[in-house]
């Protein structure tokens, strides 16, 4: 494999908007259309994809430096989705997690086609501080590295004003693709809205219209990690081309077919 890898961080201003989620549905469904496809757990201390997905402490980041990425690496048959799962570090205050995340994320560009980082929430003092995971990692792989934002954004309230104020801090409209969410019981906004308010700031992505499906697949009893192949929302669609990915895989008669990795 001589093409490196894409790196995807998935993040937002805020919290409880389905950064996690979205992150876990990403990497599920680049691995079901053909992409070899890594999801990284980069939020040391909440690593939601440890706790969704059942993976015990045995798995951490750490030992990636000691025994290698192959053996810290989860893979498909134990993450129960298409993708292999690098979990957070098992001490989430390390001082190193930051350093040892750049050269995980390194290390998975010659073992991977794509790259799906789940991130912490950000904003402008985190962007600005090289000690913060989105200052001292994201920052620098966006901006050297070409790597790419996908960014969930809230559609009223606090919301979408801290989502608004991060995408204005990071100021980076080429490489930032906004998802806005929209909970049950509330209106669509509109593509024309979004576009008008999201413009000089990042690429509008469609809206994640959430409802009685969207829930049924972040109940933890079931453990999904996505959208059945073929059935998945327009937006999520939208974030794979973002990432990388060719749209033709997602047609009726695309490809995709070979399992990306050894189970």
């Amino acid at each position: 494999m001589t093409e490196k890898a894409k790196i995807t961080f998935v993040t937002g201003g805020s919290g409880g908007i389905g950064k996690s989620a979205t992150a876990r549905m990403l990497a599920h469904t680049l691995g079901l259309h053909g992409y070899r496809t890594g999801l990284v757990d980069g939020n040391p201390g909440q690593q939601s994809q440890r706790s969704y997905l059942r993976i015990p402490d045995s798995k951490a980041l750490e030992y990636a430096m000691v025994d290698g990425l192959q053996a810290a690496l989860v893979k498909p048959r134990d993450t129960g989705g298409a993708f292999a799962l690098l979990a957070g570090p098992a001490d989430p205050q390390s001082r190193d997690a930051n350093r040892d995340y750049m050269e995980a994320i390194i290390g998975l560009r010659s073992m991977c086609r794509m790259i799906v980082v789940d991130s912490d929430r950000i904003d402008g003092r985190l962007w600005d501080d090289a000690s913060s995971f989105a200052g001292g990692l994201m920052r620098p792989m966006v901006e050297e590295a070409g790597a790419r934002i996908i960014f969930r954004i809230g559609s009223t309230g606090s919301q979408l004003d801290d989502g608004l104020a991060a995408l204005d801090a990071i100021g980076r409209a080429d490489a930032t693709l906004a998802i806005p969410v929209v909970a049950p019981g509330m209106r669509a906004g509109g593509a024309g809205r979004w576009r008008r308010m999201l413009s000089g700031l990042a690429s509008y992505g469609g809206e994640d219209l959430w409802d009685a499906r969207s829930a049924a697949l972040l109940d933890p009893k079931r453990r999904a990690c996505g959208w059945p192949k073929g059935m998945e929302p327009e937006w999520l669609v939208r974030c794979a081309v973002w990432a990388g990915a060719d749209e033709k895989r997602w047609r009726p008669e695309g490809g995709g077919r070979v399992w990306p990795w050894t189970r």
